[in-house]
């Protein structure tokens, strides 16, 4: 791989007609991902979501200017999610609800601007317009379905790295700090807490380019941003206090830039995910280290070299402080979905740097190799994550289902404040509701070949229930009391079959697992039926006979700041 280049190439000449192919090979991979984000997303608050219809709450609650921008600005974890914040209050304010399928939209349109700045910088170097297919086939697949489809994650995990990687490009390839480059930084800043990273990584940036002008601007810059993000800021509870060795450290940091590596159809993630690590960061050090010993040597580093330097610094700053407040989770959270744009993106990084740089008539080979990786990748990762994405669907349907029924009747209990700022999503049950509430009498008998509780969760497996499809249908478990009714997702399991990978519906295989937290229940002793839901919302009720019980005990909650 070639590292030291003395100038850019032209960007070449524009052919109508070769820019339209070469843009339809890399739109092909956003359209895929496109249709999957239409299958399975809904309006459907997860987690932290729930934070922004509070931000709702209380902004309308804010009687002066003051207390509303404290609102804006207000701490969340160790984040200011001004961006997050501000796009829910518009989404409101222009649709009359909150819906947070606009806000993954936009957290997903972040990718698209990420791509064209990968896709500016290698026009910028003379690559053709097809040679951007690695970056499109790295950002747009299935690895990166958990901030996909959470509205507050896209809009902030997505949204942070393409503003981050903008800012770089504008200092690498502009000649001059103009506005955009302290406005890209400003508002990273305010999306994610790793946006303070851009501000050291760009100044550094600036001292290679030895613009000392831009250093002042910046500086200045860096200090007012600095001061007021720390402005009343409190060191937030919930990382764990066992932060691990500095072996477990690195080893983690390893994972987290290999992420991407989870996808391939090795036996194990971690080891697969270890692997791309230590390829991924010995190549990212073979370009960044000469870069800066020639600089150090008295050489000026070209636009491409500064843009690399700077989005693999930022990445690798990222991993560093998740790995060191996050290791104590375990292992398996570096590589967690919503964390895996950044070894994407270092990847994007690695290959279009070696295209960039490769010589004019070797380009297409550089071109190719990345692409052929990437598209594995890309390919892999449709079925390593199907069965997470139609889980995490059937388990949003059925905790709206809990949260929004709560009494033995179809009858909605949804607070009116609740009820006035987000629409209930439209979900399979909504035309079978009454037959949830009422024990059928033509159910079959259906045995359970597992019902154990282990650390106040209640498992139930069955082994020989078909699959029924991969979207809405398959088993949902059915918790009734003379108080309540509950309905909970099923995990299908998963095929060994290696068709899976060229034929989705190959995923999954005969029987079930389920896992019922004790704390998700009010007290009292439960029926258990299972519901089976085919292909045009064919429902078939099976009898248990078997029960579980809940002491009403509430759960443990994380200390939080909102």
């Amino acid at each position: 791989m070639q590292t030291i280049v003395q100038k850019e190439s032209p960007e070449p000449p524009s052919f109508p007609l070769a820019r339209f192919w070469g843009g339809l090979l890399w739109l092909l991979p956003m359209l895929v991902y496109g249709w999957f984000f239409d299958q399975y997303a809904i309006n459907i608050p997860k987690y932290d979501d729930h934070a922004l219809r509070v931000f709702l709450v209380n902004l309308e609650k804010a009687g002066s200017l003051h207390d509303k921008i404290y609102e804006l600005f207000r701490q969340h974890n160790e984040h200011r999610i001004v961006l997050d914040r501000f796009f829910s209050w518009l989404d409101f304010r222009l649709t009359g609800k909150l819906n947070y399928v606009h806000l993954m939209v936009l957290g997903n349109l972040s990718l698209v601007l990420l791509f064209l700045v990968f896709l500016r910088a290698l026009r910028k170097a003379g690559a053709a317009v097809w040679m951007a297919l690695p970056v499109s086939l790295l950002l747009f697949n299935l690895s990166q379905w958990e901030n996909m489809l959470w509205g507050m994650a896209a809009l902030q995990n997505f949204t942070v790295m393409a503003l981050a990687i903008a800012t770089f490009y504008e200092l690498a390839f502009k000649n001059r700090v103009g506005w955009l480059a302290i406005l890209l930084p400003v508002l990273a800043t305010i999306t994610s807490g790793n946006g303070l990273l851009i501000w050291p990584v760009g100044l550094l940036m600036l001292f290679f380019r030895q613009d000392y002008a831009g250093v002042l601007r910046w500086l200045a810059a860096l200090a007012i941003t600095f001061r007021l993000y720390f402005l009343g800021y409190e060191k937030p509870a919930g990382n764990p206090v066992d932060q691990g060795s500095v072996l477990d450290q690195l080893h983690g940091w390893i994972l987290f830039n290999g992420a991407a590596g989870e996808a391939l159809p090795l036996a194990n993630g971690l080891i697969s995910s270890l692997l791309i690590g230590l390829v991924v960061i010995g190549l990212t050090a073979t370009i960044a280290l000469p870069a800066l010993w020639r600089f150090f040597r008295g050489h000026k580093l070209t636009d491409w070299q500064l843009f690399f330097w700077g989005g693999a610094v930022f990445i690798a700053g990222t991993g560093l402080v998740v790995a060191i407040n996050r290791v104590g989770f375990g292992l398996e959270t570096l590589i967690t979905s919503r964390y895996k744009i950044y070894s994407l993106t270092l990847l994007a990084f690695v290959i279009s740097y070696w295209i960039a740089t490769s010589p004019p008539h070797r380009r297409w080979r550089a071109a190719l190799a990345g692409t052929v990786f990437s598209f594995f990748i890309c390919f892999f990762s449709y079925g390593t994550y199907l069965d997470r994405v139609y889980y995490l669907r059937q388990f949003l349907t059925t905790y709206q289902f809990n949260y929004t029924y709560t009494q033995p009747r179809p009858v909605s209990t949804i607070d009116p404040e609740t009820r006035r700022m987000i629409d209930t999503a439209p979900a399979f049950y909504d035309s079978h509701l009454p037959a949830l509430f009422e024990r059928s009498k033509t159910a079959s008998a259906l045995r359970l070949d597992t019902l154990y509780k282990s650390n106040d969760v209640y498992t139930i497996r069955v082994d020989s229930f078909p699959v029924l499809g991969l979207r809405e249908e398959g088993a949902y478990v059915i918790a009734r009391s003379p108080h309540r009714v509950y309905l909970f997702s099923t995990q299908q399991s998963l095929s060994g079959s290696r068709r899976r990978w060229l034929q989705l519906r190959q995923t999954f295989r005969p029987g079930f697992t389920a896992h019922i937290p004790e704390t998700d229940l009010d007290r009292g002793t439960y029926d258990l039926q299972i519901l089976a839901v085919g292909p045009n919302s064919q429902w078939r009720f099976f009898n248990t006979d078997r029960q579980i019980t809940s002491s009403g005990k509430p759960s443990v909650q994380i200390q939080k700041n909102w």
